[in-house]
């Protein structure tokens, strides 16, 4: 497996970033060597939760492919490589008549980082659904099952240093029919919510405690702010939509401004849930 030097702005769902060494690990034994001879480097799902500076990376870049896309059923099992997207593992379940993935429709995440980040919506979260989950760390394969799967708000049950290579969903029996009117209806919602919004990101800052960050943005004036050519976006305040020749940089900036008035208006320090790699500019 040989790295390749490319730009990740091509290779991202937010279309940021500079130059970094890819890595593409097709199978278990390439994501081995890779694991074992690198301690430092960036998992790369669908770029939907990550925004890279335009400088690039200098660790590298790891992106499953090959064995890692691949979606199975088995009962009421569903089983997905990392790499594979997450909408089409949720296509691949309504077809088979398998419900719990519908309320994640639209959250345009690789499985691996859906997992990850545990990914939820509308009450729902993907750790919810975990049966099994297989990772890499430093050349070995490691499994947990269900009894051991721990996942809170935004955290997973894997951490870094590790790659998480492969999940096993444990979902049940509905009418597809049921099932595709809930996916239209989550999509529907995530559209006039604004998380399905032309070069928009997720949800830049966690929510702090129970107080959603989108209001508190709002409450601090700062719902029409911008930064260059990012701003923040008119159908919500925690997403922002990026644009221009620096994306990145912009939206770094735009996360600092709002998170300063926001700690000099409510005492309040929004911690970002949108992870920023690479060199940025002063940081706070």
């Amino acid at each position: 497996m040989k790295a390749v030097f490319e730009n990740l702005g091509a290779l991202t769902y937010l279309a940021s970033g500079g130059p970094a060494h890819v890595f593409r690990a097709r199978n278990s034994r390439e994501l081995e060597n890779f694991t074992r001879d690198f301690d430092n480097y960036r998992v790369l799902g669908n770029g939907s939760n990550v925004i890279v500076s335009s400088a690039g990376l200098s660790e590298p870049a790891l992106i499953l492919d090959g064995d890692f896309k691949r979606v199975s059923v088995r009962g009421n099992d569903v089983t997905a490589g990392a790499g594979a997207l997450l909408k089409d593992v949720i296509k691949i379940s309504a077809a088979a008549g398998l419900s719990g993935l519908e309320d994640l429709a639209g959250i345009p995440a690789s499985v691996g980082g859906a997992v990850f980040k545990n990914a939820g919506a509308f009450g729902s979260s993907i750790g919810d659904l975990l049966k099994r989950v297989k990772f890499y760390r430093a050349g070995k394969e490691y499994g947990i099952s269900a009894a051991l799967i721990r996942t809170s708000y935004r955290k997973g049950p894997v951490q870094i240093p590790a790659v998480i290579s492969e999940v096993c969903f444990s979902l049940r029996k509905k009418s597809k029919d049921k099932i595709i009117e809930r996916i239209k209806e989550v999509t529907a919602m995530r559209k006039k919510k604004g998380f399905i919004y032309r070069k928009g990101s997720g949800c830049i800052f966690r929510n702090p405690d129970a107080r959603p960050a989108g209001k508190l943005i709002e409450e601090c004036g700062c719902a029409r702010f911008r930064a260059g050519a990012v701003s923040v976006s008119p159908l919500h305040a925690n997403v922002f939509v990026l644009g221009g020749a620096n994306p990145a940089g912009d939206a770094y900036e735009l996360m600092k401004k709002i998170r300063l008035r926001v700690y000099k208006e409510k005492g309040i320090y929004l911690e970002p849930l949108v992870e920023f790699w690479g060199r940025f500019g002063k940081q706070i």
